[in-house]
């Protein structure tokens, strides 16, 4: 099936009599009446689940679904996107390469959480390839479109680089999703998910997944189970639920951002727009390569004025809002500095070049036409 079909029907198959929406099951345990059922079930060599920890049908649905959108042998769901990405990296301390603009949540964890632990943390610019082969890393963490200032990595490029130094490719393909990407078949060797954002797709659930072969997501799949990590029940429902829509979502959004971002050109007090297919996007040649169908609904802007100019169009605005996270249907923007990415020093933020004017958008479903009247508005001296 083509992707907006799979998107459709992916995770279930139908029977006889079957529910159309699938049930919600919140049960954390189930009973057992014969020892050796028990442990066939534990050991997944008979079908059913024993504990919420290790096992629920709503987010067995999920991982089946996101699994085959992503073109994987298997995914596992979690508590979040930083838990996926967590939970994905190895246990044995190990020399990382991750992108210098990478979502500031990724970044705090590789710096303050894994690099006391031992592990040698690279921030580079992941196009440089002779950069990231100096630094000899063992594990590669990439994201199909950076947060916030939506560059593109090459994909393809990184994956064989990776193959040549033996190194293990993670793609954080949250921004893109498997409507315009799927990194798998680029050479990645797992796909990352934060859930939250388009794959649930209305600012109503919080989740990760993890997709790979089965080998490895089985080793990740009982690490997340030691770590407490698991998805629960209702959200895998609604992340579902929302996947359904994910490919006419994600279609609307990415015509959307690249209007606004165009419009945003020429608007009085934006001194910069940032967008994949936009020139002069330092990676467009990239994007028009690695993603020819679209980039989804994120694009970033450099406003005149900085902070104050920020906050008084935030007062101004009548249909979009200020919200922290991105990829639902309203359009929301969100501010670097305070929100992604206050985490990080000044300094470093500055050189990667987001400043105290830098702004980022999740573009929504609305027409087109008012959303941009309402950032016209709103930006104008």
């Amino acid at each position: 099936m083509k992707p907006a079909s799979r998107a459709v029907h992916a995770g279930r198959n139908l029977g006889a009599r079957s529910p159309l929406a699938p049930d919600l099951s919140p049960a954390a345990v189930h009973v057992f009446t014969d020892l050796d059922d028990y442990d066939a079930v534990a050991r997944g060599e008979r079908p059913g689940y024993y504990y919420g920890r290790n096992s629920n049908a709503n987010r067995e649905m999920l991982e089946r679904a996101v699994a085959e959108l992503e073109g994987a042998e298997a995914a596992v769901a979690t508590a979040s996107g930083m838990a996926a990405i967590h939970a994905v990296l190895p246990v044995t301390p190990m020399p990382i390469a991750a992108p210098r603009e990478a979502y500031g949540g990724t970044l705090a964890m590789l710096k303050q959480d894994f690099e006391p632990s031992g592990y040698r943390v690279e921030l580079l610019d992941l196009n440089d390839l002779r950069a990231v082969e100096h630094a000899m890393p063992s594990v590669i963490i990439a994201e199909t479109i950076t947060n916030p200032l939506c560059r593109v990595v090459d994909l393809r490029a990184l994956a064989e680089l990776a193959r040549q130094i033996d190194a293990f490719l993670i793609v954080d393909n949250t921004f893109a999703t498997p409507v315009y990407c799927r990194p798998l078949e680029l050479g990645a060797h797992a796909v990352v998910h934060s859930a939250t954002k388009y794959l649930g797709g209305h600012s109503d659930l919080v989740a990760g997944v993890v997709v790979g072969s089965k080998s490895l997501v089985d080793n990740i799949r009982a690490r997340v189970s030691r770590m407490g990590a698991t998805l629960g029940p209702f959200d895998a429902w609604l992340a579902l639920r929302g996947i359904r829509t994910l490919d006419v979502r994600m279609r609307r959004h990415s015509e959307n951002a690249l209007t606004l971002a165009k419009a945003m050109k020429s608007m009085p007090g934006v001194r910069h727009v940032h967008h994949p297919l936009l020139e002069p996007s330092p990676t467009y040649a990239i994007a028009k390569r690695i993603l020819p169908d679209g980039t989804g609904g994120m694009m970033a802007f450099d406003l005149e004025g900085d902070r104050p100019a920020v906050q008084r169009m935030i007062k101004r605005f009548s249909l979009v809002t200020f919200a922290a996270s991105l990829g639902g249907v309203e359009t929301t923007i969100s501010y670097p500095e305070l929100t992604s990415h206050r985490s990080m020093p000044l300094g470093e933020r500055a050189e990667l070049g987001i400043g105290p004017g830098t702004v980022r958008v999740s573009v929504g479903l609305e027409d087109p036409d008012d959303i941009v009247a309402d950032f016209a508005q709103a930006v104008a001296p």
